[in-house]
Formats: C-alpha cells, sequence, structure tokens
C-alpha cells in the first residue's frame, strides 16, 4: 500500500534495544521490561493502578470478573463498537443491551442508554468512539443514579482527557489497547486500570488467579504461591513491553502530530458534503485522543462510499469502516435480535461512514493528496452529471 491506513510509530533503531534486553535478561514472557513498561504507563495516566494484560479484549473480561457481574446481569454497550466490548459480555453470560450513538460525537448517547437501565441493568461499558470523551461527569453520574459499574473501553483513548483528567479518572474499570494499529502497539496487548483496592485482585485474575507471577517469586522472596480465585492466562511479555517502551518517550509528541494532521483534515473538508465526528461541548479540542479520522459521507455528495473506496484502492491508498454497527452482524442478530430500525442515528452514520489514514508519519503531501482525491470524488452539485 503506497499510503497505508495505519502505520505503527516504531522503528528497529529504537526497538532492538529493548528486544536485546528480552532476550538477553532470560525471561522473554513477564519480567522486568514489563515491570518498567507499567511504571511508563502508570507515569503518563496518571495513576499507580496499572496492570498490563495481553489484549484489550483480555481486560474487559478481567474487569467484568473483578466487578462480580453474574450470569443474567444486562449490561449496557453502544451498538458502535468492535465486536469484542459486546463478545465479552456475552462469554460473561450477561445480557447486552444497545444504545444508540449520539448524531454529533458519534459515542453512545446518554440518553438512548438511560432509557435501557432497568432493575436487571448491573453495568455500563462505554466506549470513547475514535478517541472522542464522552461527556464524562454526566456518563458518571448516570450510573451512580442507578448503581451501575462503569467500564470504559479505551481502545482508541490512551490520550483522551475530559476536564483536566485521563477518562479512567471517572471510571471503575478503563480497558486500554495496545494492538498493531493503536496510537501506541506492544503488537499485541493491553491494561486495565481500576481503583487502587481492587488492583491486586485484577493482577492475579490476569494469570489464573495466581496470588503471585513468576518475576515475584524469582526475583525474590518466597517460591510458594495461591491460587485464589479462578482466573485467565492474560500476561504481558517482556517481549511485547519492549515494543512499547520503544514509544512511551514520544507518545505526547506524537499525539500533538495526531491533533495537527486532524485539523488539517477539518479545515480542508468543511466545504464538502460529509459530517466530521463533533466534540462534547464541554471537551477541549487537545481532549481527543485522534486514534482515528472518521468521516460520514452525505446522500447529498457526488460520490457514495463505494466509489470513494474504488477510487482509494486504485490510488493504493488506505481506508477503514469504523464500525460495521454491531446489530449488522448475523451471530448478533441470531442472539439477540436487535433491529437497525432502532438506531436512527447509527444508521445514518455508517451509511457513509469512512475512516482516513492518520499517524504521525503521515506526510502533509501524503495528506494533501488523500484530501485533494475526497473534494474531488465529493463535491456537491454533480450528482445528476454522475
Amino acid at each position: 500500500m503506497r499510503i497505508p491506513f495505519s502505520r505503527a510509530p516504531l522503528t528497529w533503531e529504537k526497538a532492538a534495544p529493548y528486544l536485546q534486553r528480552a532476550i538477553d535478561n532470560g525471561w522473554l514472557t513477564t519480567g522486568p521490561l514489563v515491570q518498567e513498561f507499567t511504571k511508563g504507563l502508570a507515569d503518563f495516566l496518571d495513576t499507580e493502578n496499572v496492570v498490563p494484560v495481553s489484549s484489550c479484549t483480555a481486560a474487559l473480561q478481567i474487569a467484568l470478573a473483578a466487578a462480580d457481574l453474574k450470569p443474567g446481569d444486562e449490561v449496557i454497550v453502544p451498538s458502535n463498537t468492535f465486536i469484542a466490548t459486546l463478545e465479552t459480555a456475552e462469554l460473561h453470560g450477561l445480557v447486552p443491551r444497545l444504545a444508540d450513538i449520539d448524531s454529533a460525537t458519534w459515542n453512545m448517547s446518554l440518553d438512548s442508554a438511560a432509557k435501557l437501565v432497568n432493575s436487571r441493568t448491573r453495568a455500563i461499558i462505554a466506549v470513547p468512539f475514535a478517541g472522542n470523551p464522552l461527556p464524562m461527569h454526566d456518563l458518571r453520574k448516570l450510573a451512580d443514579a442507578n448503581q451501575l459499574t462503569l467500564i470504559l473501553d479505551c481502545a482508541h483513548a490512551l490520550e483522551t482527557r475530559f476536564d483536566g483528567q485521563p477518562l479512567h479518572a471517572y471510571a471503575d474499570f478503563s480497558c486500554y489497547s495496545f494492538y498493531a494499529t493503536k496510537n501506541l502497539t506492544t503488537a499485541e496487548g493491553g491494561a486495565l486500570v481500576c481503583a487502587a483496592d481492587k488492583t491486586e485482585r485484577v493482577r492475579a485474575l490476569s494469570l489464573h488467579g495466581m496470588s503471585r507471577a513468576a518475576w515475584n517469586r524469582y526475583a525474590g522472596g518466597s517460591w510458594r504461591y495461591d491460587i485464589i480465585e479462578t482466573g485467565y492466562k492474560a500476561n504481558l511479555t517482556d517481549i511485547h513491553a519492549g515494543l512499547g517502551l520503544a514509544q512511551l518517550a514520544d507518545l505526547r509528541q506524537n499525539h500533538q502530530r495526531r491533533l495537527e494532521l486532524a485539523k488539517r483534515y477539518e479545515q480542508a473538508l468543511g466545504d464538502l458534503p460529509v459530517k466530521m465526528q463533533q466534540l462534547p461541548e464541554t471537551a477541549g479540542a487537545t481532549d481527543h485522543a485522534r486514534h482515528l479520522f472518521c468521516i460520514s459521507i452525505s446522500s447529498e455528495s457526488k460520490s457514495d462510499r463505494d466509489t470513494v473506496i474504488a477510487a482509494f484502492r486504485e490510488k493504493s491508498i488506505g481506508f477503514s469502516v469504523h464500525f460495521i454497527p454491531l446489530y449488522e452482524f448475523s451471530n448478533v442478530r441470531k442472539l439477540h435480535g436487535f433491529a437497525a430500525a432502532n438506531f436512527p442515528a447509527n444508521e445514518e452514520y455508517f451509511s457513509g461512514a469512512l475512516s482516513l489514514p492518520l499517524y504521525p508519519t503521515l506526510t502533509d503531501a501524503e495528506q494533501d493528496e488523500i484530501i485533494s482525491l475526497l473534494q474531488e470524488l465529493l463535491a456537491y452539485g454533480a450528482a445528476a452529471s454522475v
């Protein structure tokens, strides 16, 4: 792909010393580099309660277990998210209820979510879509008023803030992703942030429910351990942590570049028949992580999404669509019977949804080429001539 959709902010020169350490120290799996990566994440997220895990999906599974949710409990999930948000609830025996999205922010509509709350509702899993913060004070009030556990699927939102704080400050559990396409990648990996009194339990759940991991046993102290509850195999490895450590120092600088690129897109595409994601009214311009830059092509456009995608492919420009709504999947329909008609805002967004390349090493010239192609394809007033 000449201009890929995503390009990891990672070089061999920066990663090699960490990978060499991971090999030379003999651990390879969870060891000293994971400890170092944990400290770096804790500093960036301004919390001591970080547990690195093997994926954001694993973090969600552990959060549901640590929240003591029981089979049959209901959990509210946005319709516009990756399938993992729903599947983890299903695998835990929970009953998912889908909330529509807000037509401006493309995050979960709090009005829609509030209408789903009933006597069986026990939790909300909210998703800062593309890195856009939700109105966190209002979301927290909704959870508290109904005694609900608030879990954030922050797969897109490592740098996201709201009212001066990282999003985990408002939630009971926050799950982060370091997948290959994320703003910071460990190839596969994630992390969970929770309250201080939950951290040791979460750490145990991440590795078979063991009271003491191998690093703690062999780095000093007793060899003996206990299994304190049924857990998961979800620990991060030193190899993966090394990749993350190679990017931590550049994370804020890379976020700044993402903000600049997003602003260039917004300024250049503002006169075209496309919708762009809006921040919540009380959020600041730098609060968005800008993991993704998504547009929704209007029916008034000269070209529809399929035509734009075909042109991107011809020019060897990457793209994606975030997301196919959960209710569109055959297995989800079979299990839960969700109908598209109940999600009008998501339907409107998805009908033209397209995600554009956005990453720190995207050059202005590459972005200008993408913008020029969109301007050519999406102008107003030309539908009759097509």
